[in-house]
């Protein structure tokens, strides 16, 4: 082999070389990350099996939040559908097509009898649910579900109701919008006790009962979704009623801070916008 040969050969093996150091790099600049409330909704609903991953999971959320928590105290926005600790609300609304693949129905006691998907709820809701109401038995405290699930295609068909009875600017100020309802996650549940005839009222928060569960709530994963005087931050009415599972570790860290999930995220609702509500399946009762 002549002198050309062997300088033809060296400038092809140094672009050979050069090419596959070039697509190994591209391919690692391609890769994605997905942290804590980084991924948004739509991104998990066009990818079925990112959401399916994710339910999987109890949080995307780390055991130690002081790891992502900035100065502010915030941590960045869950808005992940089958996230544990997702936010949903009217500016964080759920996908139409999101429906939970977990939901069971708690063995606990209800306000009614019949069959219904109301009953149900995500499992680690649900199981969650159960050991708090048999705690609250033991302290003689008898609570009832009344209402848990509630697809989109069921808040649509209140809502649409709601605005033919009573206009569309009344039926925003006690009916959530479809989609906006944290009831179709199958996190949240409406509970209620016998003195207030298992009522949803703000009366539940002065009793015994309710104070039981505003005090105990968190040991067990829960929180009161939308505590007395945040109305202006959650955009909702006071709800002693209206309980929601995030896990026992931001539960807590949420009930110690006196945090609503808005103001743990760093966000609250559009005041101009949205007048204060609240989410109940019959606002008639």
């Amino acid at each position: 082999m002549n002198r050309a040969s062997n300088s033809l050969l060296f400038v092809l093996l140094t672009c050979s070389f050069l090419c596959i150091v070039g697509c190994t790099n591209q391919k690692t600049n391609d890769k994605t990350t997905v942290s804590p409330g980084a991924v948004s909704a739509s991104a998990a609903t066009q990818d079925p099996a990112l959401t399916d991953a994710i339910e999987e999971t109890d949080s995307l959320l780390p055991e130690d939040l002081s790891t992502i928590q900035d100065n502010s105290n915030t941590v960045p926005v869950d808005t992940i559908p089958g996230s544990i600790t997702c936010l949903v609300n009217r500016q964080f609304p759920l996908p139409a097509n999101y429906i939970p693949k977990d939901l069971v129905e708690p063995k606990v006691s209800f306000s009614f009898s019949y069959q219904s998907d109301k009953r149900k709820m995500r499992k680690p809701a649900a199981k969650a649910l159960e050991k708090m109401f048999r705690a609250a038995k033991k302290d003689k405290i008898i609570l009832y579900g009344v209402s848990a699930y509630r697809s989109y295609q069921r808040q649509k068909q209140i809502y649409q109701r709601n605005v033919s009875l009573y206009g569309a600017d009344s039926t925003d100020t006690f009916s959530a919008k479809p989609g906006s309802s944290e009831h179709q996650s199958g996190l949240t549940i409406d509970i209620s006790a016998a003195c207030v005839d298992n009522a949803l009222s703000q009366a539940f928060g002065n009793t015994k009962e309710g104070k039981w569960v505003a005090k105990n709530a968190h040991k067990y994963g829960y929180i009161i979704r939308f505590p007395k005087g945040k109305s202006a931050i959650t955009g909702y009415h006071y709800e002693p009623w209206h309980i929601r599972y995030v896990d026992v570790t931001t539960a807590t860290y949420l009930y110690k801070h006196k945090l609503t999930l808005e103001e743990y995220y760093g966000v609250q609702c559009d005041k101009v916008k949205q007048k204060p509500s609240v989410d109940v399946e019959d606002p008639d009762r």
